[in-house]
């Protein structure tokens, strides 16, 4: 638990930085940009996430999985997972240039959307590398590589804006984030971890590709909550996919919190329940869980009461229109923290179902676009996304309780949700009176206050909280990650 916090302590940190000066950035590009081309732009971001996605097939988290329960095969699992991903990326990048050429966009954004295809071989080739660190849970170096990254993407940003250039040098961001992860994650991993040697064992390949299979129907159906993007400038126009990418940018800076609590219980429940330490992870998934719950209803309640004031804060009056939108993503995203420590187990312990139940909510979130974006625009886009995103809450954290832990859900709401409506109150009354940063600090002070009156924190937070953030005490994940 000492070794989840720490590693949840140094991702939050670093990525809370580097995503507030990273989101100032983007506003300001998004103004420069206009709409329009912000709607190119990101068409891009799009593009690269769904592909990246393709591209994994699921086999990282399958690796994180096996190194985590054997750190002896470390060595070869990378050497024959690097062979792997690399002839991947190589052919994603074949059929993503294949596809981009058989479109109507522009030709601008075409060539930027070439260049793409090129990042998404470089940053495959580093995931092998990645999955390792992860495996042996020292996410304080993926921190330090996630602030670098975005010290580069923003510094890009602010050139393109300074230069006044356009979406095709902005493409090459993507390729400098990927070349720098290549170097640094292979360099650390093997100077730090396992050595890395290319290797091709013909059988072993074989293996990994079955246990993958599983992982992979399930990587190929987690793009439901990402195909809205690619279906926007289809079904609408760019201008709609601006104020969309607008809104999204906001799921983008929060969404990193869930990502970061996912990356770090799995390779812990992985290796618990291998072990058979079944109230050990029972104890981890309801600690994760309450304190998810806790920040993910006043984040939801604060969008809906000051979205429409933020988005003319960040992005001006020409994106107006995209603050409905972002309240509802906002709510995705709280719905995304709160099932994200069950999200974490079921990957794990039952990812068949886990791939029928993402499965489901990709046919569903297609079809629902498919039918309402033509007709509501980019807002039906959001609202499918909220919708898709509590399909796969109740279809997880069912069968987590069915077929693996029992463990107290709903009980946790009680105190969060009585604390929210006491925020909410303070919120409506202070908005006209005093300016709105002002304002969210307050309701948060008072939200805190609420669920400290309300005796929500016990000692055992407090000491958990202490140990996480002490630097100084080490922690041995060789000798044990459970205690």
């Amino acid at each position: 638990m000492l070794q989840i916090g720490r590693n949840i302590f140094s991702l939050v940190f670093s990525r809370v930085i580097a995503g507030i000066i990273l989101f100032l950035i983007y506003a300001q590009l998004a103004q420069y940009l206009g709409p329009v081309k912000a709607g190119q732009y990101g068409l891009l971001a799009g593009f690269i996430t769904v592909f990246s996605i393709f591209v994994d097939l699921g086999m990282s988290q399958l690796v994180i999985k096996k190194i985590s329960e054997d750190r002896a095969r470390a060595s070869k699992i990378l050497a024959n997972y690097f062979s792997i991903q690399f002839l991947l990326g190589v052919g994603f990048m074949l059929i993503m240039a294949g596809y981009i050429f058989t479109t109507d966009y522009p030709q601008i954004v075409k060539n930027a959307l070439y260049i793409t295809s090129v990042a998404l071989l470089l940053s495959s080739m580093s995931l092998p590398f990645r999955s390792v660190i992860n495996a042996f849970q020292k996410l304080t170096i993926i921190a330090q590589v996630n602030f670098v990254n975005s010290v580069i993407n923003g510094g890009m940003m602010i050139l393109a804006i300074y230069f006044r250039t356009d979406i095709f040098f902005l493409a090459f961001i993507s390729i400098a984030v990927s070349v720098f992860d290549l170097l640094i994650y292979g360099i650390v991993t093997h100077k730090k971890f396992t050595p890395f040697r290319i290797e091709f064992d013909k059988s072993f390949v074989k293996q990994l590709f079955i246990w993958t299979f599983p992982f992979t129907l399930l990587t190929f159906f987690s793009i439901y909550n990402r195909i809205d993007a690619l279906m926007l400038p289809q079904l609408r126009d760019f201008r709609e996919t601006g104020y969309y990418a607008a809104a999204y940018k906001f799921w983008d800076v929060l969404a990193f919190f869930p990502a970061v609590i996912a990356i770090s219980l799995y390779p812990f429940f992985a290796e618990a329940l291998s072990r058979n330490l079944r109230d050990q992870a029972k104890k981890g998934l309801e600690t994760y869980t309450r304190y998810m719950i806790a920040i993910a209803l006043p984040l939801a309640a604060g969008a809906f009461l000051v979205s429409g004031e933020l988005i003319n804060i960040f992005y001006g009056a020409d994106f107006a229109p995209a603050a409905p939108a972002m309240w509802i993503l906002i709510a995705a995203v709280a719905v995304l923290f709160i099932y994200t420590p069950v999200n974490s187990m079921i990957i794990s312990q039952e990812t068949k179902a886990a791939t029928k139940i993402t499965g489901f909510t990709l046919l569903f979130n297609f079809t629902t676009n498919l039918i309402f974006i033509p007709i509501f625009g980019f807002v039906a886009a959001a609202v499918t996304t909220v919708a898709s995103e509590l399909i796969q809450l109740f279809g997880y954290t069912w069968v987590i309780k069915r077929r693996v832990v029992q463990f107290q859900f709903f009980r946790h709401f009680i105190k969060p949700i009585a604390a929210v409506v006491v925020m909410a109150g303070a919120v409506v009354y202070l908005k006209p009176l005093l300016q709105l940063w002002l304002v969210i600090g307050l309701a948060g002070v008072i939200y805190a206050m609420a669920l400290y009156l309300l005796k929500f924190f016990n000692r055992e937070d407090w000491e958990l909280f202490k140990a996480a953030v002490n630097v100084r005490k080490q922690v041995d994940t060789e000798r044990d990650v459970i205690t």
